[in-house]
């Protein structure tokens, strides 16, 4: 496969798709402030922080500076608290129609911008098209978090998994644990028939790639939504094992089974 070139209006219809699901989850929710499972925030908290960011993200696309952590797990946490008391709109409404806004805003802004437009972001400079692409990962994974708070499907298609590449090739680098793991290893990703990657790991960092320079040590194969959700720690690998959505294989399949604990996910 070569290298993934996410058209911009697929890019947008992804976004603008995704926000304005989980807006649809938010705006009549009898109750907003209840809370999502295995996380610190309400449902109202985790819309709040979506619009918030989705309005900064149209900040960056235009060049500017949002101080926002240091895009560390601990510092990005600290901001996020901080962002929340600044922000204190929850009214699922109005969240909902400034999620919206934000989503569109962000790609008004990126049509605009010079072709050597660089980003600064939490996580770091990146090309405008790699920021379209974090805008789709940061919705999937906080929408999907709230859907498991209020029942409702999962807010992004398999076909929105190959658009995320960009982002999620940029930052996975920048969130391993050196710690966690091994000197070297491959591991196949198999996003159901959709999407194929690799995570070729040297010297305990990590190179995310279409194209594996190895045979792999471990090939982990889940449709693409539960396989995404495992990554971003919305599910655990065993989880998803026992729910019978992700099979794991090759000489070395136990590494499958670290795979979420290689990277300090923010």
């Amino acid at each position: 496969m070569g290298p993934v070139v996410a058209d911009v209006t697929a890019v947008q219809q992804a976004a603008e798709t995704i926000a304005g699901r989980v807006a649809a989850m938010v705006r009549d929710l009898p109750d907003v402030n209840i809370r999502i499972p295995n996380s610190e925030w309400l449902v109202s908290e985790a819309a709040a922080h979506l619009t918030y960011a989705n309005l900064g993200m149209a900040m960056m696309a235009r060049g500017l500076e949002i101080p926002h952590g240091d895009g560390t797990r601990e510092g990005l946490a600290v901001a996020n608290a901080l962002s929340l008391e600044g922000f204190t709109e929850r009214d699922g409404a109005v969240l909902s129609d400034r999620m919206v806004a934000g989503a569109t805003m962000v790609f008004d802004e990126a049509r605009v911008q010079p072709p050597d437009r660089i980003c600064p972001t939490p996580m770091g400079r990146m090309p405008v098209e790699t920021l379209t692409s974090y805008l789709v990962v940061h919705e999937a994974m906080h929408g999907s978090a709230i859907a498991t708070a209020v029942g409702a499907p999962w807010p992004f298609e398999p076909e929105h998994v190959p658009l995320m590449w960009p982002f999620i090739s940029y930052v996975l680098p920048k969130v391993a644990d050196a710690r966690q793991m091994p000197g070297q290893a491959c591991l196949e990703l198999h996003f159901g028939d959709v999407f194929t990657c690799a995570l070729m790991i040297h010297d305990r960092s990590v190179e995310p790639t279409l194209t594996p320079s190895m045979p792999p040590d471990c090939i982990v194969t889940s449709d693409a939504q539960t396989l995404f959700l495992v990554i971003v720690k919305v599910f655990t690998v065993q989880e998803a094992l026992d729910a019978g959505d992700l099979t794991l294989s090759g000489p070395n399949p136990e590494l499958g089974l670290r795979m979420a604990d290689f990277f300090n996910i923010p």
